[in-house]
């Protein structure tokens, strides 16, 4: 009885007891509950997900409003997908391997349109894009191979361990470190170069 209460009286800010517990649960827990139609645990995790996936994908994309229309389409295959959601893993990894799946489904796609359509158009110029990457370190990162780049994302920006990052990229865990040391030395060069 105390139970119920609880969920429905209001809470400094505005919100519910409800909302603030639903605040504390792990992600596996959210996509578990989700998964049995609690709308407002898949709300939770779109609100903490939802930034992750789009600093991860524009990166891969190098444009904001594609990297936008594959978060959505991540997160409605997810929605569609919650059924398959092994709750004994990490959801963070589930979700970062369907939206990277996107993210080659868009580029196949886009590639595509990039054939049909007139070589020098907006769409398909990759020189202009180049042009706009800004003088920091992912952008440096941007000259690595796809792989190294991705793998760098995952272990320092989402702080995957390399177990998970594995599994996301679909390669073994020594592959990884491969990639990952690849980076290193090779971000180590390009660094070097930029120096006066």
């Amino acid at each position: 009885m105390g139970t119920t209460q609880a969920k429905t009286r209001p809470v400094a800010g505005g919100g519910s007891a409800f909302d603030a517990a639903i605040g504390e649960l792990t992600s596996e827990r959210l996509a578990w509950q989700a998964g049995r139609g609690c709308q407002a645990s898949f709300a939770e995790l779109v609100r903490r997900f939802a930034p992750r996936l789009q600093a991860f994908l524009r990166r891969r994309t190098r444009d904001r409003h594609e990297a936008e229309d594959i978060v959505q389409d991540t997160f409605l295959r997810v929605y569609e997908h919650l059924d398959q959601y092994d709750s004994s893993r990490r959801f963070s990894t589930w979700l970062f391997t369907i939206a990277a799946r996107a993210a080659i489904s868009h580029h196949r796609r886009r590639r595509v349109e990039c054939r049909s359509e007139d070589l020098h158009a907006p769409a398909c110029d990759l020189a202009a894009e180049e042009r706009e990457l800004r003088q920091n370190l992912w952008t440096t990162a941007a000259q690595l191979p796809e792989a190294q780049r991705q793998a760098l994302w995952l272990r320092y920006a989402e702080e995957l361990p390399i177990q998970e990052i594995a599994r996301v990229m679909g390669k073994s865990q020594v592959c990884v470190k491969v990639l990952l040391y690849r980076a290193r030395v090779n971000m180590a060069k390009l660094l070097e170069d930029r120096e006066p």
